[in-house]
């Protein structure tokens, strides 16, 4: 695994620490991922030099993994991972973000859309790996969401009154509910003691 986990914020950072550890190379990988296509988004001056990095990536994923670009630390990593992470995952990872692009990207169907794809991706492959069979839909679409109103603070306006979706309280799901409860503005000692005891 690339040593750039370090790099994700510390509640991200939380999360993976309290994954498998034979799930851990690939869920810090999808969060890494996840985190560089917003860094495309947000830094977009022209929307199609961002969709043509993020094009760039589809390809990317899509090939053998010999005929992968060489000197990108994230696909290496995807190499280390096996096929561990679905390219159907990966696919959708790139779609949620492309749809933050267009020219009226940003209304409410368009961030629902992107919370589906972005959430299923990230928190789906996670209950796919431990095979707990729960349905974390709701939660995924959550941090989703959420997470947006963080990275976009200009730009996302929120639903109104959305419930939240309770938390899983099983130890294995505990990275996700990790991630749930870190956009919803609770942080510290008490992000901390949550994944302690689930509470």
């Amino acid at each position: 695994m690339n040593d750039t986990a370090s790099q994700l914020p510390p509640p991200a950072n939380l999360a993976v620490a309290y994954t498998p550890f034979a799930f851990r190379p690939a869920f810090t990988l999808l969060l890494q991922l996840d985190m560089r296509f917003a860094d495309i988004v947000r830094k977009a001056r022209e929307p199609m030099i961002a969709q043509i990095k993020l094009a760039w990536w589809r390809d990317a994923f899509a090939a053998e993994p010999a005929l992968r670009p060489k000197g990108e630390p994230l696909l290496q990593s995807l190499g280390e991972c096996g096929e561990s992470i679905k390219l159907s995952a990966l696919q959708d990872l790139v779609s949620a973000w492309e749809l933050l692009l267009s020219e009226d990207a940003w209304a409410a169907q368009d961030v629902e859309a992107h919370a589906a794809l972005r959430g299923d991706a990230v928190f789906g492959s996670y209950a796919a790996w431990i095979g707990e069979g729960c349905d974390v839909s709701a939660l995924s679409h959550q941090w989703a969401r959420d997470a947006l109103r963080l990275e976009f603070p200009s730009k996302f306006v929120a639903p109104n009154n959305q419930p939240l979706p309770a938390l899983p309280k099983g130890r294995k799901l505990r990275p996700l509910s990790i991630l749930a409860m870190s956009v919803r503005n609770v942080s510290g000692f008490r992000l901390i003691g949550h994944a302690l005891t689930g509470w």
